[in-house]
Order: C-alpha cells, then sequence, then structure tokens
C-alpha cells in the first residue's frame, strides 16, 4: 500500500532529486520530470509503501518504489545505493525486457553505467549499510535524534510521548524540504483489479467505489490497467474487498442474466455491467435522501476534504468516456439488479472503525 502525507511527499521530492543526479552522472540526459533514453522519454517517479522489501521497480507503471521506513531509518547515501539498484532494474527492463531480476544482463547494466560493485547485490543489511557509510554527518546526526524521539514518543507519559512524536516528525520534515507542523492524517493508496486493458466491469466497479468514500482512478500502464483506489487506511482496505467481491459477483450476475432472459455477446454484456453501476448509483442517492441534514453536510465535508487530500497523490487527473455502444434491453436489466445489489459485509476481523457515512448501507 502506497503512503502520501507531508513527510513523505518531503521525502520523494529529495529521492527524486537524488535519481536525477545519479541519471547525470550516468551520462543520462534528464528532461523535467523525465529521462531521455534511446531516443524515448521515461518519467522519474518515486512513491512510498509500507512493506517488507526496502525498494522495487514497477515495470507496469515505471515507478521506483521506497519502503516508507527509509525515511526514518536510512542516511542519504544509503537511499542513494537503493535508488541506484532500482534505478538498474528500471534501464535493465527498457533494454531488455523479461530479464531474470538480478540475471547477467542486471550485472551488465550496473557495470555499463558505472554504478559500485555493491550496487548489484540482491539484499541490503540497512544497518550495516549505514554504519559502512562514512562522512554523511548530516543524515547520522538527524538519524540519532529521530532515533532518540521515537524511543520517547513509547512513554507511557502521553503527553511526553505526543511532544517527543511530533518533534521527531518535525525534524524529518526539516530535513527532507524543510516542511514544518506535520499534524494530518496519512492518505494511502493501494492497486486492484489488475488487467491488460480497461473494459466496462472496471467502469462499473470503479463507479460504484465512489460511494465508499475513496477516491477511485482507473490507471493505465503500458499493457495493464488497473483501479488505483485512495483515502483513510481502512476505506482503502474496504474498497479492496468490495472490489474483489463485485469483479466475481458482475460475473455470478452476467451468466444468470444470460440464462434467464438469452442475451449474449459483447455489446450486452457490457451494457449490463454499466447497468447496474448505474443502478446502484441510484439506489446510493436514495438512501443519501434519507439522511439528516448534520449527516449531509458530513458527508460533503468528507468528500471534499478526500478530494484535497489526493491531490498530493494525483496533480492532474484526465478524464475519459465509454465508447461502448449500449444495448438497452442488457443495461435495463443491470439497472435492476443494480437498484438490489448489496454487497455482503464480510469486513475481517478487527478491521476497526469504518469511515463509512452513518447510515450508509453496503
Amino acid at each position: 500500500m502506497f503512503i502520501y502525507d507531508k513527510t513523505s511527499l518531503a521525502f520523494i521530492q529529495k529521492t527524486e532529486i537524488f535519481l536525477k543526479e545519479i541519471l547525470t552522472k550516468a551520462g543520462i540526459s534528464i528532461r523535467k520530470s523525465r529521462f531521455e533514453f534511446q531516443n524515448y522519454l521515461y518519467p522519474i517517479q518515486v512513491v512510498v509503501f509500507e512493506g517488507k522489501e526496502w525498494g522495487h521497480f514497477n515495470p507496469n507503471f515505471l515507478q521506483i518504489g521506497l519502503n516508507r521506513k527509509l525515511i526514518h531509518l536510512a542516511k542519504d547515501s544509503v537511499v542513494r545505493d537503493i535508488l541506484q539498484h532500482e534505478l538498474a532494474h528500471y534501464l535493465t527492463h527498457i533494454l531488455f525486457k523479461d530479464a531474470l531480476p538480478h540475471g547477467k544482463e542486471f550485472h551488465e547494466v550496473c557495470e555499463r553505467f558505472g554504478f559500485p560493485k555493491h550496487i548489484s547485490y540482491a539484499t541490503l543489511d540497512l544497518e550495516e549499510g549505514n554504519l559502512s557509510k562514512e562522512g554523511d554527518l548530516q543524515s547520522e546526526r538527524v538519524l540519532e535524534k529521530v532515533k532518540k524521539l521515537l524511543s520517547l514518543a513509547q512513554s507511557s507519559n502521553a503527553h511526553e510521548a505526543e511532544l517527543a512524536a511530533i518533534k521527531a516528525n518535525n525534524l524529518l520534515l526539516r530535513h527532507h524540504l524543510d516542511y514544518l507542523n506535520l499534524k494530518e492524517e496519512r492518505i494511502y493508496m493501494d492497486r486492484f483489479l489488475m488487467r491488460k486493458r480497461k473494459d466496462s466491469k472496471i467502469s462499473a466497479i470503479y463507479s460504484i467505489l465512489k460511494h465508499f468514500i475513496v477516491k477511485a482512478v482507473i490507471s493505465q500502464g503500458k499493457n495493464s490497467c488497473c483501479l488505483e483506489v485512495s483515502g483513510l487506511q481502512t476505506n482503502v482496505k474496504l474498497a479492496g474487498y468490495v472490489s474483489s467481491f463485485l469483479d466475481r459477483e458482475l460475473d455470478h450476475m452476467w451468466e444468470e442474466a444470460k440464462k434467464n432472459h438469452h442475451i449474449k455477446g459483447v455489446k450486452a454484456k457490457n451494457s449490463f455491467y454499466l447497468g447496474i453501476a448505474a443502478g446502484y448509483d441510484e439506489k446510493m442517492k436514495i438512501t443519501k435522501m434519507n439522511y439528516s441534514e448534520a449527516d449531509r453536510r458530513a458527508l460533503v465535508v468528507a468528500e471534499q476534504k478526500l478530494d484535497l487530500d489526493t491531490r498530493m497523490i494525483y496533480r492532474r487527473l484526465g478524464h475519459s468516456r465509454s465508447g461502448h455502444e449500449t444495448d438497452p434491453m442488457a443495461r435495463g436489466l443491470g439497472h435492476k439488479k443494480g437498484l438490489n445489489l448489496s454487497i455482503r459485509n464480510a469486513v475481517e476481523t478487527g478491521f476497526g472503525n469504518l469511515y463509512l457515512s452513518k447510515g450508509q448501507s453496503l
């Protein structure tokens, strides 16, 4: 799951600067937010995620991912090493496509662009990496201070713990681009329903998810398409469950409709799926009409804040319209199904409070 907050954004901006410096040193030209290689332009894009690995390269979206723990635990020189390693994967993908992750092609790329030998290693001991770097005194001082503050943040004294956490975050912000006052909720983003291309089912699920106080975006990469869903962590997790459920349920509903109403064909199937989305949308509009005035105001505020927060992730968003021809009968059948669609409430144990608007029906 990807994370966006002031600290993460400051870290991303800094690491993208590092990445440009590494590319320039390797003799590769920079064009604002892209680099030029073999007469093509490729994006320079870093994301921050939660997970077990320190970094990864995503060939579908041409992104380098860095573990959020690096913000707190790694010196700048170690971060640069990880960036070089993932950039080597990026360049290997461009040059060799389906090469093995750390095969001979990867080692050839490291050698070709003059990366130090340790960059080609498949694993990194972060503590050893931090200790092996000399002369990175600014990062060293910041890390020591942050470690002390984070240990105080575990204090049983609530006031002392809160102050320590705030100081640690502010220190990181100053180090990573002079940002101040980290007192906001994080925005999380995850990807669901990977496909080779956009289809009517993913469009229908995208439309339904807007009723779960998340920002859904249909993201299309090279030979890939998925739903990118962002919002509060609990809402994003719930959206993942809803997406998975609908992916199966819409197919089941289509098979039932084919059998009972003798309809078939791609046009009918597309119309049926989009009809379900339209029916569910109508159902939710009717549901929201029964909200109290206070609940309606709260929902508007929540949706406006979500739009504002997700601008951290998406500076610009394009709009696309479906080019599918419509089968009126199939769309009508789908619309009726959508009006009665009920998403089973099977949220995992211990999931915590779900940030849905009061009274919202699944």
